[in-house]
């Protein structure tokens, strides 16, 4: 038997799909009910108002399923989620 080879690193480039509100959002504005996202197993999901301000995050599930709730109210106008994996890059 050899001696081991040097170390090459394994590394992930790729981005997590692009994650998916699951809950209808109509007449929920004023309110911090949980929201469902759809997104890349064991990320973080983090969603957004439509001035780009964090209401709030969570990890996503086996099953890449995460519910959060919003730390303040949901204003008015578009929610965005965004999902980060762990990769290091």
């Amino acid at each position: 038997t050899s001696l081991p080879s040097d170390p090459k690193k394994a590394t992930d480039t790729t981005a997590p799909a692009k994650p998916v509100i699951q809950t209808d959002l109509t007449g929920k504005a004023g309110k911090k009910e949980p929201i469902t996202v759809q997104a890349e197993p064991k990320s973080k999901v983090e969603l957004f108002d439509k001035d780009g301000n964090k209401i709030g995050e969570g990890i996503a599930n086996d099953q890449g399923n995460v519910v959060i709730t919003p730390t303040k109210p949901l204003p008015e106008g578009n929610v965005t989620a965004k999902a980060t994996d762990k990769a290091e890059t």
